[in-house]
Parts: structure tokens; C-alpha cells; sequence
């Protein structure tokens, strides 16, 4: 009997063959199969006849700009040696949850290979998520993550560091947890449509979480919490602030409570364990990929995939145009000496 799965375009068989990957990108890139000049703009191309050398990529000639450029041109992959498919396996892999070091032995390929291809990956995601913000009802809850600095000074010690190293076992102390105490506060906000914003801040006073509030919650929108002292400013910030008494075993008063946000501390524990510890410096980058990935849970890793790819490819787009205008007048005005 033939397997359910063959057959299906949105699943993890197109991404292992090199042929289907440049039709995934050509889908991607050139949406309606409208090809267009990565460097002018110009639709007058003439195509597409194959590479010698790579017989899956397409090449093309622009009659505006009297240029050549390829499916690849103006992206990450131009100069890139590995093969479409393993960059593509690759994000497909890091879209599973799997660790830089399993990744470069699945591949396989260097780790330091996969680690560029992974944070290049990852930058997209969170450069997705940067701008989200969130209205109506929000539940919210925080959670303290150990995590502390990596790295030391060449030599050991602390003469070529703006900090001290690194203690392990370090004592957190009395009251709660602070990126001092090498345990960063997570703060978890979810709406009840279903969207999420995950931050990381230094401490819980108010000095710290109202800038956050601000950033990601619209005024005037109902902020549903437990008795946490540190929430306390939100109804004289412009939130209407309800709270439950976990003390006093209330967890649920009426249409009131946080249990959104406390189940999503399972999930990113289960998220940030394969990791064995996260430097500070990269804990919040973390926590946007956790919530990328939460926001899009209805999708595949496939699927995830496809939106990754897509993101590279309009902002590769808009870095040609935006260096494109810039030299625009001085292709008009050629005596015109132009400092960079």
C-alpha cells in the first residue's frame, strides 16, 4: 500500500530533494510566477535556462538594467556552498526543536556552519515577533529562569571582562529572583484570542515591567493576574487589573484567571531543556522564538519552513531596494562624489 504521506506537498519529502527545494523557493520568491529584476524591479526578463553547474537553479537576464541573476541572487543563498537542501533541512530541523550540535551531526555539516544557519533562522523569527502587541482580555504571569554568563576572559580570571566571571552554584538569596541573582524574570502575557508576548526582564519592580506594559499591552485593556505585589502599579498605569488569590486556593472567580500563562511555563521547559542552560545575553531571543513558535502552532515545521523562507526573501528584497535608492542620484548625477 502506498504511504498516506507521499504525494503531499507540505511535508518533510520536498525539502530532501534539490529540484523541489528551488521550486519551493521559486514559489516563494517569485509569487504567481511573476519573475522580477532583484535589482531593479523591472519585469522585462527573459528565462529562465538552467545553471551548468547547479541544473536545478534558474537563471535570468534583465532587459532594464541589462543584468543576470539567478533564483538565489539577493539572498542568503547566493554565495552559500552547502546545497539548497541541506539549508533547507537544516531550518526544518531547528523548526523540531533539535540542538545546533544534533543538527550538524544529522546533516551533516560543521557546527559552526550550523549555528550561522541556525541564528540566522532564529533573527527572522524574532524580528517577526517584535512589533506584536496585545489587547482585550490578557492573562499574565512570570516564572525565574536560571541562566547566568558564559564565556571567561583569555587566561581565566576577570581583567578582560565588564563583569565578573562566572560563579556556578551561585546563591540566589532572600526575595525573588533578578538577572543579579543570575535568575532573569520571564514574563508570560497571553491573550484570550490566543496570542502570546514572552519578555525577559532584569527584576520585577516597577521601573522595569511598566516599560514592558507599555510596549506590548494597548491601554485600557483588562490585565487578569495572581496577588504578586509587583502588579500592583498596572491599575494606576491605565489597566483594568483583576486578580485571584492562589493563597486562599482560588484559582478561577468567574470569568477570572491566568491559566493560560501558567501552562505555557510547561511548554517552555520542555523548550529551553535541550538547550543545558542559556547564557542572559541570549535568554530573550530564546523567548521569542518560543512565542513565534506558539503563535504559528496550528502550522507544520514544513510550514514553518515556507514562512521563514518567505521573511528572507522580502527583507533580502528590501535591503537591494533601500541600497538601490541610495545610489540612485549618483547614477543620474555620475560627477557627484557621494561619501559611505
Amino acid at each position: 500500500m502506498r504511504p498516506l504521506c507521499i504525494g503531499r506537498k507540505n511535508t518533510f519529502h520536498r525539502l530532501i530533494n534539490e529540484a523541489e527545494c528551488y521550486a519551493l523557493l521559486r514559489e516563494t520568491r517569485w509569487h504567481g510566477g511573476a519573475v522580477h529584476c532583484p535589482f531593479c524591479g523591472s519585469t522585462d526578463v527573459s528565462g529562465p535556462w538552467s545553471v551548468p553547474w547547479v541544473r536545478d537553479c534558474h537563471r535570468y537576464y534583465c532587459y532594464g538594467c541589462r543584468r543576470r541573476f539567478s533564483d538565489r541572487t539577493g539572498t542568503v543563498f547566493e554565495m552559500a556552498k552547502l546545497p539548497l537542501s541541506a539549508w533547507f533541512l537544516i531550518i526544518y530541523l531547528a523548526e523540531l526543536g533539535k540542538t545546533i550540535l544534533e543538527i550538524s551531526r544529522e546533516v551533516p555539516c560543521r557546527y559552526d556552519t550550523a549555528h550561522r544557519i541556525v541564528w540566522l533562522i532564529r533573527e527572522r523569527e524574532i524580528s517577526l515577533e517584535q512589533g506584536r502587541k496585545l489587547s482585550g482580555i490578557i492573562e499574565i504571569d512570570e516564572i525565574y529562569q536560571t541562566a547566568g554568563h558564559k564565556g571567561q576572559a583569555k587566561g581565566g580570571g576577570s581583567q578582560n571582562l565588564s563583569r565578573p566571571p562566572r560563579r556556578r552554584g551561585k546563591k540566589q538569596g532572600p526575595g525573588r529572583g533578578s538577572a543579579q541573582k543570575d535568575s532573569p524574570v520571564i514574563e508570560g502575557m497571553v491573550s484570550r484570542d490566543g496570542q502570546t508576548v514572552i519578555e525577559v526582564a532584569d527584576d520585577v519592580t516597577r521601573q522595569t515591567l511598566e516599560p514592558i506594559f507599555e510596549k506590548r499591552v494597548k491601554k485600557g485593556s483588562a490585565i487578569y493576574s495572581d496577588t504578586a505585589s509587583c502588579y500592583n502599579f498596572l491599575e494606576e498605569a491605565g489597566y483594568h487589573h483583576e486578580t485571584v488569590n492562589h493563597s486562599k486556593r482560588e484559582y478561577v472567580r468567574g470569568d477570572v484567571h491566568e491559566n493560560r500563562p501558567e501552562s505555557l511555563w510547561m511548554l517552555w521547559l520542555l523548550f529551553i531543556l535541550p538547550f543545558r542552560g542559556v547564557a542572559q545575553s541570549n535568554l530573550p531571543k530564546y523567548a521569542k522564538v518560543l512565542q513565534f513558535r506558539r503563535i504559528h502552532r496550528n502550522l507544520n515545521a514544513y510550514e514553518r519552513v515556507t514562512l521563514v523562507v518567505n521573511s528572507i526573501v522580502e527583507k533580502a528584497q528590501e535591503q537591494i531596494l533601500k541600497i538601490l535608492s541610495y545610489f540612485s542620484p549618483a547614477l543620474e548625477n555620475p560627477y557627484v562624489i557621494y561619501h559611505i
